[in-house]
């Protein structure tokens, strides 16, 4: 799991991925997983992990609510995908 950065290069990509995780055993109980995408494939690994006791984080949020700010999403878009997670301060 974990922040795939600006990776990988393309859907069918990130669905390899996904089927690569199936079938690996982790214990629910004692570990959280969470996969942090690019913003354009979280409707894809969304899809593809529900069910793997996986969840989706977003990379970025907005400081601000809705408004005239380009190419940005708040707290309310991601919660809208269905998106409770999401990376702050991560390095860059």
């Amino acid at each position: 799991g974990g922040n795939w950065k600006c990776n990988p290069a393309t859907q069918k990509a990130a669905k390899e991925l996904i089927e690569a995780w199936k079938g690996t055993p982790f214990d629910k109980d004692k570990i959280d997983v969470f996969i942090s995408p690019t913003a354009l494939h979280i409707p894809v690994v969304k899809e593809g992990i529900e069910g793997l006791g996986m969840a989706v984080a977003a990379q970025n949020v907005s400081a601000t609510g809705f408004g005239a700010f380009t190419g940005e999403w708040c707290a309310e878009h991601l919660a809208d995908f269905g998106i409770g997670w999401t990376l702050i301060g991560h390095s860059e």
